[in-house]
């Protein structure tokens, strides 16, 4: 790729611009946070979000759920925008992740199941880009709001291997950090390979 994209995290007015133009168009409602919840998110230190630019002109945008403390970074949600898709860029991009996630011992990945998904060629399309991009399925899926995952991990270079019950201890461990008791056993729930309820 010949081009030189620069990172940097977006503002509070840069998001919700992101979040109204492109992440509505990008995500189904069902996978679709509140825009407060996300700002709020923000606003605590819990996440950021990365915007990929060429020159001035966003050609993707990565949120990331960090919480204070986590070994893990989550990434929440990724796109390419529409004009600058199908060149590599994304795959490149999730190749410079972990040294914009500085210190993550590993990258979480929540992947909509393609037998539960609105768009089942869509989520079948992105489970397939995350495996090309050396993301492994652990086997484990979660019930978040209206939608089911599947929980990927993707490790980053020179932390070693995370274990897939070990990658979705961590995943659990963020969401313990960022969200409140009453919130997680309303919205989330974990499940096993075999279907049994994990968390």
């Amino acid at each position: 790729m010949s081009k030189v994209y620069s990172w940097r995290k977006l503002n509070e007015k840069e998001l919700t611009r992101v979040y109204l133009d492109e992440m509505r168009r990008d995500f189904p409602p069902t996978e679709l946070k509140p825009l407060s919840m996300i700002l709020n998110s923000e606003a605590d230190g819990t996440a950021h979000t990365w915007g990929v630019f060429d020159g001035e002109t966003l050609a993707a945008y990565l949120l990331m759920v960090r919480p204070a403390g986590s070994r893990v970074s989550q990434l929440d949600y990724f796109a390419v925008l529409p004009e600058y898709r199908s060149a590599g860029l994304g795959a490149q991009l999730l190749a410079d992740l972990p040294q914009h996630e500085r210190s993550a011992q590993a990258i979480l990945i929540e992947a909509e199941c393609p037998d539960k998904a609105e768009d089942e060629a869509m989520a079948v399309r992105r489970l397939g880009f995350y495996a090309r991009c050396g993301a492994r399925d652990t086997g484990f899926t979660e019930h978040l709001f209206d939608a089911w995952f599947r929980i990927l991990v993707l490790d980053c270079p020179g932390a070693g291997t995370f274990a897939d019950r070990q990658a979705v201890d961590a995943l659990v461990d963020c969401y313990r950090r960022t969200i409140s008791e009453t919130e997680w056993q309303k919205y989330v729930q974990f499940y096993c390979p075999d279907g049994t309820k994990y968390c």
